[in-house]
């Protein structure tokens, strides 16, 4: 079969999809009850011109919806429906109180079946083992398991931090990179990271950057899972020869430390992990397998690490920025801590500010921008409107971040906005959405939370944070950008890193 006739049948079974798929949607909508509110679509091709793409979709999902003067809104791409939420109400309406019907996950078939991601938790579907997976995830997330299990290491690892910065300060980004992955390593596997090229550590980093270099295509193999059985070669289909190459870091990333611990564990040198503890009890006899203790151990190694990082280089720019709040920060450290010693976690009820720095800094800039796709199960109601079964939907974390309804001036970093009794005090914490909602929340946001704790207070205890002297403010705020992958970075920035006071050199000393 030639070229044109495979984009013939291609086109025509397209065509046929989107009309079956219009057809079922007015049969399952007894009431025939309205969509919610949408731009005009044109036939077949429904609202693919006004899909968010190339960049910022966040932004676009939050302008679409002022467009149609509402914060819900619904699209229809060549018959696939999309329902966008841009308000915490009906975000938490929906996906909290109705999470029955909305918390399962589209098929994905770019990431999941093309590049091996099916075995993560995050985006794994009910019918592929969600609730096994998330289960013993969350048991050993709990808070008091965090606090109890995990403080210990993420003392040791900050330390290192702290050091790292005042040696080389010009690659803060990769020290944040290997504080991140050096906690989730040693918790998970047992592994102590190395002080600089760490194999695990830059598996992490060769995920991240795969993740932010999806190619066009990828998009269209979702909507239309046949073009994935398109050979490599064929015109538009360079989808899959990304995707053969990734689908070995998804691998590497899930069987290399696993196999690590095992091996450990066969010569009696293995040390107390997450993986290594799952092993014990499944040779007692716990109804566990190795397949599932493997996929628990990869996702947290591969949700982690990245969002930490992502948070703590936000941080840096915002103090960047932001000097009177750093400056704040530090005064109320040398009331209560001094400059003797760094902070630790006994001192955290005596430093609400920092609480409220860790807030703000998970407002200011969402690391996650757009979440990770929910997915109906079932047809249902909302204000009067119909979404049918088998809809996408997209949470706008960025949106809720940035509603000046809820957070006055949201552009501004300004962490006093949560302080209780104050003029800006807000009920809704911002890791309330910043983790997800209903079934699909983040079972490691306590993890997550006490690691930038201790991370930014011992930073603002121990540098100073600054534009640097040869830097214009205006160009390098500008020149920063957020890139669209599933996690949001902020490109490469200047930054200028600083012993606080002379005694810090001692103290850090003291600490090796």
């Amino acid at each position: 079969m030639d070229t044109t006739a495979i984009l013939s049948t291609i086109l025509g079974l397209s065509c046929t999809i989107a009309l079956l798929a219009r057809w079922r949607a007015k049969q399952r909508n007894p009431r025939s009850l309205p969509y919610p509110p949408s731009p005009p679509s044109q036939f077949l091709f429904g609202n693919l011109k006004d899909l968010p793409q190339g960049g910022n979709e966040w932004l676009k999902y939050e302008e679409l919806g002022k467009r149609l003067g509402s914060d819900v809104g619904f699209l229809t791409v060549l018959g696939t429906p999309i329902l966008f939420l841009n308000s915490f109400k009906a975000t938490t309406d929906l996906l909290d109180k109705k999470g029955l019907v909305y918390s399962d996950r589209p098929r994905l078939v770019m990431i999941k079946e093309l590049m091996g991601w099916s075995w993560n938790l995050v985006i794994m579907s009910y019918k592929e083992g969600f609730v096994a997976h998330r289960k013993i995830v969350q048991q050993h997330f709990m808070p008091n398991v965090v606090t109890n299990n995990y403080r210990g290491v993420m003392v040791n690892e900050t330390h290192v931090l702290v050091m790292s910065l005042l040696k080389n300060p010009e690659h803060f980004t990769d020290h944040l990179k290997r504080l991140a992955g050096a906690i989730i390593m040693m918790v998970v596997y047992g592994h102590q990271v190395a002080p600089e090229g760490d194999e695990f550590v830059r598996l992490a980093e060769e995920v991240r950057e795969s993740a932010e270099k999806l190619p066009p295509g990828t998009g269209l193999v979702d909507t239309f899972p046949i073009l994935k059985y398109l050979p490599s070669w064929f015109p538009g289909a360079g989808f899959k020869h990304f995707a053969t190459e990734r689908r070995k870091l998804s691998m590497a990333m899930r069987e290399a430390p696993y196999k690590m611990v095992k091996e450990k564990l066969a010569r009696g040198v293995v040390a107390p992990s997450f993986t290594s503890n799952l092993l014990q009890e499944m040779a007692d006899g716990a109804d566990l397998n190795e397949e599932l203790i493997q996929n628990c151990a990869g996702v947290i190694y591969s949700a982690g690490a990245d969002t930490t990082s992502t948070a703590l280089t936000n941080f840096f720019l915002a103090m960047m920025l932001y000097p009177e709040v750093q400056a704040k920060a530090q005064k109320l450290l040398d009331d209560i801590v001094g400059r003797s010693r760094l902070p630790d976690f006994n001192d955290m009820d005596s430093l609400p500010y920092i609480g409220c720095l860790v807030k703000e800094t998970l407002r200011w800039k969402a690391v996650v921008p757009l979440g990770i796709p929910h997915f109906t199960t079932e047809a249902s109601e909302y204000r009067n409107w119909y979404i049918p079964k088998a809809t996408t939907v997209m949470a706008n974390i960025s949106c809720m971040l940035h509603d000046p309804t809820t957070y006055l001036s949201p552009d501004v970093f300004n962490p006093e906005r949560f302080i209780k009794g104050s003029s800006n005090d807000t009920t809704i914490d911002p890791a309330r959405i910043a983790f997800g909602f209903g079934r699909r929340v983040c079972p490691g946001r306590f993890f997550a939370e006490d690691s930038l704790w201790l991370a930014i207070a011992c930073i603002l205890q121990t540098t100073t944070i600054s534009m640097p002297s040869d830097a214009n403010e205006k160009s390098t705020v500008q020149g920063v950008t957020w890139t669209s992958g599933m996690v949001s970075n902020p490109t490469p920035f200047p930054c200028s890193i600083k012993p606080r006071f002379e005694a810090v050199e001692r103290l850090i000393s003291a600490m090796e």
